[in-house]
């Protein structure tokens, strides 16, 4: 299970720069805020992570290789943006639906990566706390990159975003009790990257208060 566990870890990187890079691009960006939001997008969550269970420093900023990764897929998402300009911009809400599945294999990635470094660290027991973090580590970094930015935090307002981490981690938890773990990995991925693209496609929102005249 460490290599694959190693290569969840990679996935969620390489997904969640690429989605980092393309929201800052959207947000008009010069080339250090896209590739340095990637990197924030990429590694945030695993960072504070890391500091709610104790590691100092946290595991990314002495892993080169992960570093290494979130910046070339940043810079690579720079790139193809400006030698394609014209191509991007003109079909960016169809990019931003390929997006949208990069950034659902990322959630699945991190939340599973998650789970695991928290009951590696001797909290297994603790089902409301490892749960807890699974999240933690799927949605910080996004949430870091929105704060920076200046923006509404995607999990407050994007379509069934959080929601889809909870029931993927609620599922990988109590599923690998029964199950093999290899058997439990696939089905969180499926249940979290399914929530989530086809809540994007069908924009499924949580309820929320709107004034009268919004409607």
């Amino acid at each position: 299970m460490t290599s694959f566990f190693e290569v969840t870890e990679f996935i969620g990187i390489i997904a969640f720069a690429i989605s980092g890079a393309m929201i800052s691009i959207q947000r008009k960006m010069d080339v250090f805020g896209v590739v340095f939001l990637a990197m924030v997008t990429a590694l945030g969550g695993g960072a504070m992570r890391d500091i709610f269970l104790g590691v100092f420093p946290p595991r990314n900023f002495f892993e080169f290789t992960h570093l290494l990764c979130a910046l070339i897929s940043g810079t690579v998402v720079f790139v193809l943006a400006e030698i394609f300009k014209t191509f991007f911009f003109e079909n960016f809400m169809k990019i931003n639906e390929i997006v949208n599945v990069f950034d659902a294999f990322g959630l699945a990635a991190f939340t599973i990566s998650g789970v695991q470094v928290t009951i590696q660290a001797g909290y297994g027991d603790k089902w409301s706390f490892v749960i807890f973090m699974g999240v933690f580590t799927a949605v910080g970094g996004g949430l870091l990159r929105d704060v920076m930015s200046r923006e509404k935090p995607m999990i407050f307002c994007k379509n069934v975003y959080a929601t889809a981490v909870i029931m993927g981690t609620v599922c990988y938890y109590f599923s690998r009790k029964f199950i093999p773990e290899n058997i439990s990995i696939m089905i969180t991925f499926a249940v979290i990257v399914a929530i989530r693209v086809l809540a994007a496609h069908f924009r499924w929102d949580l309820p929320k208060i709107e004034r009268p005249n919004d409607k």
